[in-house]
């Protein structure tokens, strides 16, 4: 059998070597109370086990990540006007998600992210992910903050290795789960708007006022309206302080009003700029409630269902002591409340709506992970009691429960999934292959490329630059693409005979159809 770490390349293998490193150097300060040195290096390891998601998969993965990056591609050159078909020369319906021109599928802000780590580190597969990493690496920091305000620093601890550990974190930030960096820059925002939250709830300063309003109004500018979900916990926690005079809610109508200072502009230009794309993608966005979208259904259980897929395998035995716990430990009950509505009500609404979709309620994730957090806690401490007080056997209980957590990131894992590539028809060595094929292209700037395999045309915009279609061209599209002086490159179709149009005409370029699967 191979060595694990075989499968990976030097520049894989040194982030795995420095991120176990510097884990080990954060615990090691982490049992001597050391904050100021275990929080930088578990923030550290962090960043190297993002960084090393992020650079597993050397192509664009199917679904929603190659979307995303041909959009932010284009957005290069306009960053006010998203476009899938940058150049559409075909006279067809631009009329779907998944073939629009102007591309208003989802909100700005994390394809404006991808855009300039574009244009600030070129672009390639690994520079797409490099926003994800960043964010990850925050929230980081932002999880222990909260974490140790609500509870205390070990619990901040945990929380953060908790978040570092969970493998479907991991998917997001290499762009293999379906709506990737959408979702993921969601959950950052949404996180971070909770962060603010609990340093305001603590601190009083107004700064966080300011903060919570942005970063709600960069959560709605990445996905919608469930970035608005601090104001439900701030305002059942208002509820509880019995605050129902509307002077009283002076600082949760001021960061509302930053929220949407923030948010509304892009809503109220492209209503102005792209009236009829803009109609049709809020239309579209608001069937997700009543209709399952994209075969995207489930039963009433779906997320309970794959609540381990989320969070990892035991978190579905773990999350509700853990909440218990989290309740008796929690410095203010109140905010706990506030905390627990939340999840609540994500949850309850996801269940509702029609279409399922995994990183829904991930959302949430800050909370639950921080109430797991409490639970290994409470652990730790309970069997340091058992040791009665012998501190080599009370570092060894540590020790082994924060590996439990760490061990969550399990290499092999990443092996199956990203790197076996030796798999004929494999999903990975397909999304290869279709790759090297693309880039070999050698058309011309004018040309147009047809009968790409199913969405695979989205890839082949990214990596050649010109148009793509997944069909043959009809002859009245044919004829008036010829008419703007655009040349014809065609893969050669294997279950069909080519129209007499197109046989005769002696100026198309015809590619042998090496293409790989579909989709």
């Amino acid at each position: 059998m191979e060595p694990v770490f075989s499968h990976f390349n030097s520049i894989q293998n040194g982030l795995l070597l420095s991120a176990f490193s510097f884990f080990i150097l954060s615990l090691v300060f982490q049992i001597q109370g050391k904050e100021k040195f275990s929080l930088p290096f578990l923030i550290i390891t962090g960043l190297c086990v993002y960084s090393f998601a992020a650079s597993l998969d050397p192509y664009l993965n199917i679904w929603d990540e190659r979307f995303h990056a041909l959009v932010a591609k284009n957005m290069m050159n306009h960053p006010y006007k998203p476009t899938l078909y940058d150049d559409p020369v075909i006279n067809m319906a631009y009329d779907r998600w998944d073939r629009y021109s102007v591309w208003l599928h989802k909100q700005p802000l994390f394809l404006w992210q991808i855009a300039l780590s574009f244009k600030i580190f070129g672009v390639s597969e690994f520079t797409l992910r490099i926003p994800n990493i960043v964010l990850g690496t925050v929230l980081i920091f932002a999880i222990y903050r909260t974490g140790k305000l609500l509870v205390n620093k070990n619990v901040g601890y945990l929380s953060g290795l908790f978040l570092m550990s969970t493998y479907y974190i991991f998917d997001l930030i290499s762009g293999r789960q379906a709506v990737d960096h959408n979702d993921f820059t969601f959950l950052a925002y949404i996180s971070l708007s909770l962060w603010a939250f609990v340093e305001y709830y603590y601190s009083g300063k107004k700064r966080w006022i300011l903060l919570i309003g942005l970063f709600a109004g960069m959560a709605i500018l990445c996905k919608w309206l469930v970035g608005l979900l601090v104001y439900l916990g701030w305002f059942v926690l208002k509820i509880q302080q019995k605050k129902y005079r509307i002077s009283e809610y002076k600082d949760l109508l001021l960061s509302l009003a930053i929220t949407c200072v923030l948010a509304a502009p892009w809503q109220v230009y492209t209503f102005i700029a792209f009236p009829s794309e803009a109609t049709q993608a809020y239309r579209f966005n608001m069937l997700h409630v009543s209709k399952a979208l994209d075969g995207h259904s489930g039963t009433v259980w779906y997320y309970f269902e794959n609540f381990a897929t989320n969070y990892g395998q035991l978190a579905s035995f773990f999350v509700i002591p853990g909440f218990i716990v989290f309740y008796k430990n929690i410095r203010d009950k109140k905010l706990y409340f506030s905390l627990l509505a939340m999840v609540l009500a994500v949850y309850l609404f996801f269940t509702l709506a029609a279409t399922k979709m995994l990183s829904f309620p991930t959302v949430v994730s800050m909370i639950i992970l921080i109430a797991l957090a409490c639970l290994f806690d409470f652990l730790i401490i309970l069997f340091k009691k058992i040791t009665k007080g012998k501190s080599i056997l009370g570092v060894a209980v540590t020790v082994t429960f924060v590996l439990l957590i760490f061990l969550r990131f399990d290499i092999n894992i990443f092996r199956e999934e990203h790197m076996v590539k030796d798999v004929e028809n494999s999903y990975s060595q397909m999304l290869i292959h279709n790759k090297e094929v693309f880039k070999s292209l050698e058309l011309p700037k004018k040309a147009v490329l047809f009968n790409v395999k199913g969405r695979h045309y989205v890839e082949a915009m990214f990596y050649t630059g010109i148009p793509a279609y997944n069909f043959v061209p009809s002859k009245g599209q044919f004829l008036a693409a010829k008419e703007k002086g655009r040349t014809f490159a065609i893969f050669k179709p294997a279950d069909m005979e080519l129209p007499e149009y197109l046989k005769n005409d002696s100026t198309i370029i015809f590619i042998d159809n090496k293409l790989a699967g579909y989709d």
